[in-house]
């Protein structure tokens, strides 16, 4: 009767957990085996008293001296008993138990800021066998990356401290398989990176070999797109190698990593000493035969040899990164996403070099079967002038830089009188070709390009007579500035064009959060030009006090805002990173008053956002997020590009700061375009051959795409197709030679040029070689 009562109080205790009342309820769990007969049969009595175990598990602090330590192993051993007691004496309730408590610790695990290690002991309700099975139930019910990466954090630490799971290494294994087999390459990565170094140190304890061992491997036989994890642990290998050789009970993990060092270092050859102590360390150990094979393990990319097919990882084809490239990799990406943008330049027809670079590369990355594209022509073609090859550049220069050129190369297309395009040209043709007026002589290209007009059809006149760029038609809108004095009271005003908003952040203020609507408020109200940026007033002919105020007239279809997440140190000439903290509203609003006509609002939707990684911005990474259709995100992190939530933007933290969002125009009810929002000259019809801006403007597709382009599509996948081939007949010819290293052929545009060094925070790989595996 004792025991019951006791029972009854462990299944409704008050919360109170410290070393005295988990001792408590260990003396209870004793009385309980002591007594079987007091143990409750019903189901929810079991699992009340389960979930109270798992409470004080989870919230008692792990004692960190060694005497308690090892009195908690031994005590906590007889909660682990209990819990195999429970399986053998309760059969019937033994699955909605273990759901009950795993569910438990898995609620605790991503909400409570701590975890304690006597928590891993719960992981002793779920035998090996079924540890895969629960670690798919957890990648599941995870509702973000963010759940993942705790929980994954929590395991790993518990793992690299003291834990009371024998089975804790295969949970932390299993949970790093399962994030590679899902394609979470990028959250695989962050992962790594954060255990990695100490994994890795603590190789030299003998305690800590057959736990972290197998981790480590199979992180290091895993990750083989970029040398960066391996990189980081060649300097302290030959000090970890000889410690394993000094523990007798770690000799087979020993000759693991000399296989798997040994194989890492061929896949990723450099040609500087990086490797020179690890080879003569590895020649004092022996190595198998087929020591190769080490990487024979699934990683990201899934082949099937017997079809002659591969599965690529990537959601849509990535961007190799050539040395520190990320810069202009990320905006492409963007530039991509941006549909009217790429709709207008793989349906048009001007002839110069960096549309043309730009018009292959937009229609390989919408429609090849590649992974990966190497963008080197478009890099020479679109590299600014004080851009030095293989240092790190801002993103946002260079897309400034990139859409200026295509205006101007596109500009001077009409100034040299050259056959003007554009999609509404296309148009025309078809238009002709229904009435039977068309004069092509080709079939097939007439499907392709307008015919050329007359020489009188080209405006000669001033450079306002000019047809409207794709980059005006897509990017710009208008405004006046105007300036007033504070001494005389004259204003002056001009009209501008603007392609981009480089939108500050308040002066130091109590607030901890900012939204991009009010940074974009913040840009659009009036500005006090006092101090150091006074305004020099024509009428007075000297520096005075002012007032800078805008009025946008007409706005763009496409909005660029540039977040200036720095500030710049006169002294150091540097630019220190503000880390605040920005709400992305997916959707802003924009105060529009043009000429002679009533003021309105119009209302952009977020498509795409580039971001910083790092903590100054003269150095770090530049990936992006985009949206290629409602509710479907995309991460393009250099040559990895995967599927997200929006959610995953939302949340980012510290370091990681949204720099270039980009928005497009929302269409009205109707399905029209605001008036003041159409680009209208005196002598051109509105500028909307794509139909509606916004979300009706949709990315070609390759049946659509001029001939020239779709043969450079066709003829690059047969290329791929039989690289595919050629290196998969050799795979089999290496079998019975005992090699098994099997390469993915890579777009080589340019092989001639030596790629510069690479040294960004990206995805970067070795690219001396032409192929990535």
């Amino acid at each position: 009767m004792a025991v019951k009562q006791h029972v009854t109080e462990l299944g409704h205790s008050q919360p109170k957990y410290d070393i005295e009342s988990m001792s408590k309820m260990i003396e209870l769990i004793a009385m309980l085996q002591a007594n079987p007969d007091s143990i409750p049969s019903n189901a929810t009595s079991l699992k009340a008293i389960c979930e109270e175990i798992v409470l004080h598990l989870t919230h008692t602090p792990a004692s960190r001296e060694v005497q308690e330590i090892k009195l908690m192993k031994s005590e906590i051993g007889k909660i682990c008993q209990f819990f195999r007691d429970l399986e053998h004496r309760t059969p019937e309730h033994y699955g909605d138990i273990v759901s009950t408590c795993l569910k438990k610790l898995y609620k605790h695990i991503i909400t409570e800021d701590e975890v304690s290690n006597y928590g891993s002991a719960i992981l002793v309700l779920i035998d090996k066998a079924r540890i895969k099975p629960g670690v798919q139930w957890i990648l599941q019910e995870a509702e973000n990356s963010n759940a993942i990466k705790k929980i994954f954090k929590t395991l790993a630490g518990w793992l690299e401290t003291i834990d009371y799971a024998p089975d804790l290494t295969t949970w932390v294994v299993e949970i790093l398989n399962g994030l590679r087999d899902q394609q979470k390459n990028d959250i695989f990565l962050e992962l790594s990176l954060d255990i990695i170094h100490s994994y890795f140190k603590k190789l030299s304890i003998p305690l800590f070999q057959p736990k972290l061992g197998p981790v480590v491997l199979c992180i290091l036989k895993s990750i083989r797109h970029t040398p960066a994890v391996f990189h980081l642990i060649v300097p302290k290998a030959p000090k970890a190698l000889h410690d394993l050789n000094k523990s007798p009970n770690s000799y087979d993990l020993l000759l693991c990593f000399v296989d798997t060092l040994s194989a890492l270092m061929l896949h990723f050859p450099v040609y500087d000493n990086r490797y020179k102590e690890l080879e003569e360390c590895l020649q004092q150990y022996p190595r198998s035969d087929n020591f190769r094979q080490a990487l024979d393990v699934p990683q990201y990319k899934q082949y099937s040899f017997q079809n002659i097919a591969v599965v690529p990882t990537n959601a849509k084809v990535g961007l190799v990164n050539l040395g520190n490239t990320c810069y202009m990799n990320s905006v492409l990406q963007a530039l991509v996403m941006t549909k009217q943008f790429s709709r207008e330049i793989l349906l048009s027809r001007i002839d110069e070099p960096l549309f043309y670079q730009i018009q292959k590369l937009l229609a390989l990355l919408l429609h090849s079967d590649r992974p990966e594209l190497t963008p080197r022509a478009l890099l020479v073609a679109a590299r600014p002038p004080d851009f030095v090859p293989g240092y790190q550049q801002d993103s946002s220069e260079f897309l400034g830089y990139l859409l200026e050129k295509l205006h101007e190369q596109e500009r001077k297309m009409y100034i040299d009188k050259k056959p003007w395009n554009t999609h509404e040209g296309a148009q025309k043709l078809m238009a002709g070709k229904a009435s039977g007026t068309t004069n092509s002589s080709s079939g097939e290209e007439s499907n392709c390009y307008p015919p050329s007009p007359p020489p009188t059809a080209i405006p000669q006149a001033s450079e306002t007579t000019f047809p409207p760029t794709l980059i005006q038609k897509t990017f710009d809108g208008k405004l006046f500035v105007t300036y007033q004095c504070g001494v005389c009271g004259s204003k002056s005003t001009n009209l501008d064009a603007f392609r981009s908003f480089e939108l500050s952040f308040p002066e130091p203020t109590n607030m901890s959060n900012y939204t991009v609507q009010k940074l974009l408020d913040f840009y659009c109200s009036s500005e006090k030009l006092i101090g150091d940026n006074q305004y020099y007033c024509d009428n007075c002919k000297q520096l005075c006090d002012g007032e800078r105020s805008i009025r946008i007239i007409k706005s763009p279809k496409n909005l660029i805002l540039t977040l200036k997440h720095f500030q710049y140190d006169q002294q150091r000439h540097t630019r220190a990173k503000l880390m605040n903290k920005v709400l992305h509203d997916e959707i802003i609003s924009l105060r529009v008053v043009p000429e002679l006509e009533p003021a309105s609002i119009v209302r952009y939707s977020l498509y795409a956002a580039v971001v910083h990684a790092g903590t100054s911005m003269d150095s770090g990474h530049y990936y992006t997020y985009a949206q290629d259709k409602p509710d479907c995100w995309y991460k393009f992190n250099d040559n990895f590009v995967t599927k997200v939530s929006v959610d995953e933007l939302h949340t980012l933290a510290s370091p990681n700061t949204p720099y270039i969002l980009f928005y497009q125009l929302i269409p009205t009810a109707g399905g029209g375009i605001n008036s003041n929002s159409l680009d209208l000259d005196d002598d051109m019809e509105p500028s909307v051959s794509l139909g509606t801006a916004g979300t009706d403007c949709q990315l070609p597709e390759l049946e659509d795409l001029p001939l020239h382009l779709r043969e450079i599509v066709h003829g690059d996948n047969q290329s791929y197709n039989e690289e595919i081939r050629s290196e998969s007949r050799k795979k089999i010819q290496q079998r019975a030679l005992g090699i098994n290293k099997f390469v993915l052929p890579r777009n080589h545009d340019s092989d001639k040029d030596d790629p510069p060094p690479s040294s960004c925070g990206g995805s970067s790989v070795d690219y001396s070689n032409r192929f990535i595996y």
